[in-house]
């Protein structure tokens, strides 16, 4: 063989060596990444521990603004996680106000959520199902106590992204 065919032979050994070392280290790479954010956030354990304070309650979610628009930063139901907003999830961020629905199987009751200082940070989604006398007004005062007691938990928006052991 050649010197030059010789070089460029142990060259593309090389190189494929190289490759097929990244291909198997790197995936693990990624997996560490991953596995180096341990614990859950802030707001994930925020809405698993009022959640079971509240058995009346059959789901609790929280959504936000974040770089992605409104999404579910944490919920009960870990499929809520990371998904966009609905309309009456977004809306109380922007009127201040509740929004309930009416489902079939009980009520969604989305409510403008403040930090610690009184700032609309986002907002906090309380599911019910459906009871005998229940009405819009007393869903919606039920979701306001269980806000209550999770707003003055919170001193940031910050806070809620904030991972934990």
């Amino acid at each position: 063989m050649k010197p030059t065919r010789q070089i460029h032979a142990r060259t593309i050994i090389a190189a494929t060596f190289l490759m097929t070392t990244l291909a198997a280290v790197l995936p693990g790479l990624a997996s560490a990444q991953i596995k180096g954010q341990k614990g859950k956030t802030f707001a994930q354990k925020l809405v698993e521990t009022t959640k079971a304070n509240h058995p009346e309650s059959d789901e609790i979610g929280i959504s936000a603004n974040t770089d992605h628009g409104c999404v579910g930063i944490a919920s009960t139901d870990k499929t809520d996680i990371g998904g966009k907003c609905e309309k009456e999830d977004a809306e109380p961020m922007h009127t201040g106000k509740p929004v309930v629905e009416k489902e079939k199987d009980g009520f969604d009751v989305s409510l403008p959520l403040h930090d610690s200082t009184g700032k609309i940070i986002g907002t906090v989604g309380v599911g019910f199902k459906s009871v005998s006398g229940q009405t819009k007004a007393s869903v919606t005062e039920q979701a306001l106590k269980i806000a209550a007691e999770m707003e003055p938990r919170i001193p940031s928006k910050a806070k809620l992204f904030e991972r934990s052991e």
